[in-house]
């Protein structure tokens, strides 16, 4: 989505350096949020410690919810919005720990599921 707002700014005239900046900062919590669903599936390979996969969970739940909500907060920025919208967005700020939670809570429900799932129950064909 930052890209798409980024593009948009570019296009009416803000090519300066935020615009950048702004590319920069999500392909990083893009990037981030990716790698980390790797790392946990490759955990769930190898079946590493527990605090590493909580660990790996944590950052992939920030990185996701500042990817997520980044873009909403600094759009308006480069559109020349009035300034009690964009006061409106600074407000998102309040909104980055409750989606980190949930995003946390999310991988690493998805990390401790996979790895406590029982054996698969044999199958018995009755005649």
């Amino acid at each position: 989505m930052t890209f798409l707002f980024a593009y948009l700014g570019s296009l009416s005239g803000s090519k300066d350096w935020p615009v950048h900046l702004m590319h920069q900062a999500e392909v990083g919590f893009v990037l981030t949020a990716v790698g980390s669903v790797l790392i946990i599936v490759a955990l769930n390979i190898a079946r590493g410690p527990r605090w590493l996969r909580e660990g790996v969970a944590a950052i992939a739940g920030v990185s996701t919810s500042f990817a997520l909500i980044m873009p909403l907060e600094l759009a308006p920025f480069f559109f020349g919005v009035r300034g009690e919208i964009m006061m409106v967005t600074i407000a998102l700020v309040l909104v980055y720990p409750i989606a980190a939670l949930g995003f946390f809570f999310l991988f690493r429900r998805g990390i401790v599921d996979s790895q406590n799932r029982p054996p698969p129950l044999p199958n018995v064909k009755r005649n």
